[in-house]
């Protein structure tokens, strides 16, 4: 398989992961009155801020799973989760990061080898740090690791907001477009990333502050 299709097979809004169970935080900005037309804006503070720092960390995953040795990879990975965790205060995008974790970490499974994350003592890993290491044993590069993590982003908003707010599709299909100097600008800003001191730090208070309100809705058709 080359790295291109692979890039495809992971952004796949079919997966059991991401759009299935998130909306990247729109549920929760739609009711607290953020409007369908303000959809680009929001998406253009995500990539700016919180999708920035997950495809950093993802960036510097694969790079540590590619340059560590078998017994220094899980300690690799450590230092990566530990930096995303101390850059993003909400405790309820950790844990829905780590949802999304344990789910990829469930399909890389059945395709790669990253038995490192798996094996005891068992821990729960960001999103960031599994899709880094299956970037690394896929052969995808730091430029289409970022991208992959701001695509699906971008897909995660525009399909959860579909289901929420019902408009016609095209209009999706004009925000993901344009939406795409925005993604290609936080790739040149990440892929080049090699320590993780280098891991940026940008948050959004109002996307962590909606989260946290969102985690104890009833209410609701998404986790988070």
């Amino acid at each position: 398989m080359t790295a291109e299709y692979l890039t495809l097979l992971l952004a796949d809004g079919r997966l059991p992961t991401g759009a299935h169970t998130q909306s990247a935080g729109v549920e929760p900005a739609f009711t607290h009155g953020m409007r369908l037309e303000q959809i680009p804006d929001y998406l253009t503070v995500r990539l700016r801020t919180v999708t920035e720092t997950e495809a950093a960390a993802a960036v510097l995953a694969r790079q540590l799973w590619l340059t560590s040795d078998v017994e220094g990879r899980r300690q690799s990975m450590l230092s990566v989760d530990r930096a995303w965790r101390a850059r993003t205060l909400s405790d309820a995008l950790r844990e829905a990061s780590d949802l999304l974790g344990r789910g990829y970490l469930r399909l890389a499974g059945a395709v790669w080898d990253v038995r490192t994350l798996s094996e005891p003592p068992t821990r729960v890993w960001c999103r960031a740090v599994v899709l880094g290491a299956v970037a690394g044993e896929a052969g995808l590069s730091a430029a289409e690791t970022a991208r992959v993590v701001a695509f699906d982003d971008v897909q995660t908003v525009v399909a959860a907001a579909l289901k929420l707010v019902p408009f016609d599709p095209s209009q999706g299909v004009r925000w993901s477009v344009a939406a795409a100097g925005e993604v290609e600008r936080l790739v040149q800003r990440v892929a080049t990333l090699v320590s993780v001191s280098e891991l940026p730090g940008r948050s959004s208070p109002l996307i962590e502050e909606w989260g946290q309100h969102h985690r104890t809705t009833e209410r609701r058709l998404f986790r988070a």
